[in-house]
């Protein structure tokens, strides 16, 4: 008899005779409330590979528009700082020291000031102000920074209006505040705002809408590196013509980007009700905190051996004392949140040293770039091009390697977890810096005096660009699916603007590069350190190959489960009572 009930144990659920079980437990099952059948198989599953709804289309729209304008920041009006730092160098009798040191602060704005924003206004738009309400506060501000931008070009511009440094950097300050604070509430809000949108919507079509997500963010993006510059060609053109400033003509650059932020906000303001609005819910912040302060203050006691069922039970750990099933304070449901939490914050921590690493190796290899264009083509014209060709030939290898990802390779490898995704994507960034570590280490063994790359080596240094490309395109998306596949619905916003703000804060160290860079390192080997960070990239994937495999998955008991427990044990009942 213990032979026949593995038996009937060990066989497939979905292929489960219930024949011998009665009609009254049968229409049991049927009217549980929370069995939910299984959908059919769909075995077209490259035409489940795109999200659909006019709700996602309008996601993906104000996510272009919003990226067209980041793109817009990153290139033309930090370009319009840097010209303004130049000046003040050039005519200021300040000291080395102060110049380097408004220097570091622009990078700590084109960086990190964001990414500060991200965890904030992810957990306000949970709690507080719902998804879609953040997200057209958000492209408020931008349209206000991008505004005031106009309006400081608009001033400088008038012959008769003389501003003064101070007052140019403080205008441009507040601006680019609250650009960044409009860039980290969208970007930390549109996310699950777009997952909501997918209500019932198969995990293959869940899956591809974070795909589609980055794509439209890096189309965007690239879109607005090219019009940049595009336009900042157009300003050297027209200033060498009339031999005047460029300050009109500046001005016209963060005009049009107003005018496409306009746009956003005209159709966040008209169609805001096609979006599914999501409920706002309880402080996660609170309820992680006393959790874990009930968790670091509990008394850990024996396991109680009174009762079979907990006989021989290990000793539990401090966090699982807070359930009320070991006579804690909190449902055992709300508990296992928290411990989620704790687990992708783990994961998350896990990819910072991998993230830091290749952050720094895209910075020191745009600017080696940018130095060997400048030396062998040393046109005035494209003088102002060179140090958006590498984020801009990034940005593009992206957008066409995330269709491919998408259509071809998932479909192609069903059986990938997500997590052993972001593990290829990390051994991609492995194999790009130990491909540029050989790209730099070969001149230098044939010719010892060579410090920079010759022309040549222009092209090779596509093949880790490329490299690169491909690791984020994977490691982005996947790490977003898993933050959406694990997290509770009350912390998924939380958790989105945390990871942006771990880039964030991995993104310090390469402003410091680059001012390194740019005043020390200019003319000589680089060999060093990428040789180090090619070092931290592998230790850092191991590091979260360690951490990924102790992850355990969050455990839901839904309703097929309960259907399937309740089928197998009316055919065990009914299997016992036929051999009794």
């Amino acid at each position: 008899m213990r032979e026949r009930t593995n038996s009937i144990a060990q066989s497939p659920l979905p292929k489960a005779n219930i024949q011998d079980v009665g009609d009254e437990e049968e229409e049991k099952v049927q009217s549980l409330p929370l069995a939910i059948p299984r959908p059919p198989i769909n075995r077209h599953v490259v035409c489940e590979r795109y999200p659909k709804g006019k709700a996602s289309v309008l996601v993906f729209m104000l996510n272009f528009i919003v990226n067209y304008a980041y793109g817009v920041a990153i290139t033309g009006i930090l370009d319009i700082f840097e010209t303004q730092r130049d000046a003040v160098e050039k005519y200021s009798s300040s000291s080395p020291l102060e110049r380097h040191s408004l220097h570091f602060v622009k990078l700590l704005f084109q960086y990190c000031i964001s990414q500060i924003f991200y965890p904030l206004a992810g957990f306000l738009a949970d709690v507080y102000t719902g998804r879609w309400r953040m997200i057209y506060l958000s492209i408020l501000f931008l349209l206000t920074g991008y505004v005031i931008i106009v309006a400081s070009f608009t001033l400088e511009g008038q012959s008769s209006i003389h501003l003064s440094t101070l007052v140019r950097y403080t205008i441009n300050g507040i601006a680019y505040l609250f650009l960044s604070i409009g860039g980290g509430a969208f970007e930390a809000t549109i996310i699950p705002l777009g997952v909501d949108q997918l209500q019932g919507a198969s995990s293959a079509e869940i899956s591809s809408y974070f795909h589609f997500f980055y794509f439209s963010r890096n189309l965007g993006m690239a879109s607005g590196i090219i019009v940049s510059c595009l336009l900042s060609y157009v300003n050297i053109k027209m200033s060498d013509i009339e031999g005047g400033s460029l300050q009109l003509y500046n001005a016209f650059q963060p005009l049009v980007t107003t005018a496409v932020l306009s746009v956003g906000l005209i159709l966040i303001i008209c169609f805001h009700h096609w979006f599914f609005k999501n409920t706002l819910w309880e402080n996660p912040v609170k309820l992680i905190v006393r959790i874990l302060c009930y968790a670091a203050t509990v008394k850990r006691h024996l396991p109680v051996r009174n009762r079979a069922f907990r006989y021989g039970e290990e000793r539990k750990r401090r966090i699982e004392l807070a359930k009320i099933t070991y006579d804690g304070e909190f449902p055992d449901d709300k508990v296992e949140e928290v411990k989620t939490f704790c687990g992708i914050v783990l994961i998350l921590l896990s990819l910072a040293p991998a993230m830091f690493s290749v952050n720094a190796l895209d910075v020191l290899i745009s600017q080696e770039t940018n130095q060997t264009l400048m030396k062998l083509y040393p046109n005035p014209y494209f003088a102002e091009l060179y140090p958006h060709i590498y984020w801009g030939v990034n940005t593009i290898a992206i957008t066409f390697i995330l269709p491919v990802v998408n259509f071809l390779v998932i479909p192609c490898f069903p059986k990938l977890t997500i997590r052993a995704r972001i593990g290829i994507g990390l051994v991609l960034y492995c194999i790009g810096s130990v491909v540029v570590v050989i790209i730099h280490a070969v001149p230098l063994a044939i010719n010892s005096q060579h410090s920079t790359v010759s022309g040549a080596q222009i092209g090779c240094l596509l093949i880790p660009m490329l490299i690169f490309a491909l690791g984020e395109a994977i490691t982005a998306v996947s790490v977003l699916e898993f933050i959406y596949a694990q997290s509770p619905e009350s912390m998924k916003g939380l958790l989105t603007g945390l990871f942006y703000f771990f880039l964030g804060v991995a993104s310090i160290p390469s402003a410091a590069l680059y001012y390194l860079y740019k005043t020390s390192l200019e003319n000589k080997t680089l060999l060093p350190f990428y040789i180090a960070l090619t070092i931290i990239t592998v230790v850092g994937t191991v590091f979260y190959m360690v951490v990924g495999a102790l992850y355990r998955n969050r455990q839901r008991d839904d309703g097929n489960s309960l259907q399937r427990r309740l089928i197998i044990e009316n055919q065990l009942h009914s299997t016992v009572t036929a051999e009794d």
